[in-house]
């Protein structure tokens, strides 16, 4: 009877034991593919900052190019980005 309660009790032991390497070796693998997600996730942000950028650009061209009466806007915008450019630089050389 004793015996029989040992065995039995060291079965679901050696079971518990290969659930528990299972999910171990799961869990590492859900882990790299968290990690591989999160930087292709990364890589697509960056992505879509360069696409928009790129979109103001050419919204940027195409209404200084078609409408004169937006022009002297632009400039002054394209200046003043120039000039935020240039504080920028210096408070990054200080």
């Amino acid at each position: 009877m004793l015996v029989n309660n040992l065995n039995s009790l060291n079965e679901k032991l050696n079971t518990l034991l290969a659930k528990l390497n299972e999910l171990k070796k799961l869990n590492q693998e859900l882990e790299s593919k968290n990690e591989y997600l999160a930087k292709s996730n990364k890589d697509l942000e960056n992505k879509i900052k360069v696409i928009q950028a790129k979109e103001k650009q050419l919204k940027l061209v195409s209404a200084i190019s078609d409408d004169t009466e937006n022009k002297q806007y632009f400039k002054n915008k394209i200046d003043y980005l120039i000039q935020e450019i240039d504080y920028c630089i210096d408070r990054i050389s200080v």
